[in-house]
């Protein structure tokens, strides 16, 4: 295709971005792609090695069919890949009675997940380096695992070139406007020509399409990877699960096993400091990691040891944390993505094929009225 002229435009380039090129371009859509800098990067939502997948989602029952494909997509994509797209080996909700155990249990009711109920002792018996207190209980599941961000991000992108797509890295979206039967799209290196946009940017979405309500906020976010103490071999995959804690406090906390080598994984989930992408303090400091080694000395202190490597990332937050995924108001040759926050990677191929599928006016599979831009009016 002409350089500067597509059938989709697609602005942001991450998760999102790369796997609506993706799909779109599997289908022989001709597709050009715009980042701000060069995916996988570290500058969004999108970096970090893994991030947790799971079935039984306590974020509410409308997630579950739309996690359930990306598990069959993920799967499928593995096939095909040489790196790790995606590993499963379990996952543990752990609390007293707050709703994020209930919650999650009303998925699994809901579509038949099996899950296992676990007290105290149990959790501690079956995984020797986790102490929840007396009153937590846990709820189990087998399928819940990894998948690679990175790794993912990478593939999208290169099988979607091989498909036609034309990508335009480290170039900036300056402006763009509606022509009567088409889109000019201008940034600091070029203006590009196009039939329908799709904007997955993340943290930057707000500023791209100032004219719509998008109440999104952006979150900073901290990942550690940490050298367990003492039995690092408790701290694996085969000895170890994916945990979600809901502390009484009102602080949740998630970790992950060691994988690849990379240390044992925890980070905060919420909680951060809100600010704009532009002043995003991409170090992490002293009271991010006396967060993470507090909460790890009297939830899990063996894995208190030395600091292996730490990101900053962002979520990209709604009022009430639920996903975006709506035309633009006032025209359906547009679609506005990827306001997940802080929960959405998993979902990542099913939202890439859902776009792809909009953006050719195709039946959505899925019920997307609680994503809808309506409920923000």
């Amino acid at each position: 295709m002409k350089t500067n002229t597509a059938d989709v435009i697609i602005i942001g380039l991450g998760a999102m971005g790369s796997a609506s090129s993706y799909y779109l371009s599997k289908k022989g859509i001709r597709v050009l792609g715009i980042d701000t800098y060069k995916p996988p990067h570290n500058f969004g939502s999108s970096h970090g090695h893994t991030r947790v997948i799971r079935e039984a989602y306590h974020e509410g029952t409308s997630y579950v069919p739309i996690v359930q494909r990306s598990y069959e997509l993920w799967n499928e994509i593995q096939e095909f890949s040489s790196k790790n797209i995606i590993m499963e080996y379990g996952g543990i909700y752990i609390g007293s009675n707050g709703k994020y155990l209930s919650d999650a249990k009303l998925s699994a009711e809901k579509y038949k997940i099996p899950v296992e109920e676990l007290k105290s002792d149990e959790i501690k018996d079956r995984y020797k380096v986790l102490n929840p207190p007396k009153h937590f209980t846990g709820l189990l599941e087998n399928r819940s695992g990894a998948v690679f961000v990175e790794n993912a991000i990478e593939y999208f992108l290169n099988k979607s070139k091989d498909f036609g797509s034309v990508h335009k890295f480290n170039e900036k979206v300056i402006s763009w406007e509606k022509l009567s039967d088409s889109y000019k799209v201008i940034t600091n290196k070029n203006t590009y020509f196009t039939e329908k946009i799709i904007f997955s940017s993340g943290a930057w979405i707000k500023d791209l399409i100032p004219m719509v309500n998008i109440p999104v906020k952006i979150e900073r976010q901290v990942l550690f990877w940490l050298d367990p103490l003492k039995d690092k071999k408790l701290f694996s995959t085969e000895n170890l699960i994916n945990t979600g804690w809901d502390l009484d406090n009102g602080l949740e906390f998630y970790t992950q096993p060691i994988i690849e080598d990379k240390g044992f994984k925890v980070a905060m989930h919420h909680n951060g400091q809100f600010i704009s992408p532009e002043n995003l303090n991409r170090e992490s400091n002293e009271l991010d990691l006396t967060n993470i080694r507090n909460f790890l000395e009297e939830y899990i202190p063996d894995a208190n040891g030395d600091l292996l490597e730490s990101r900053v990332c962002v979520y990209t937050d709604t009022p009430d944390l639920d996903f975006i995924i709506d035309f633009h108001p006032n025209d359906k040759n547009i679609i506005i993505c990827s306001p997940c926050s802080g929960h959405g990677f998993k979902f990542t191929p099913a939202i890439g094929e859902i776009c792809s599928k909009m953006i050719r006016e195709e039946k959505i599979d899925f019920n997307l009225n609680e994503f809808s831009l309506t409920r923000f009016v």
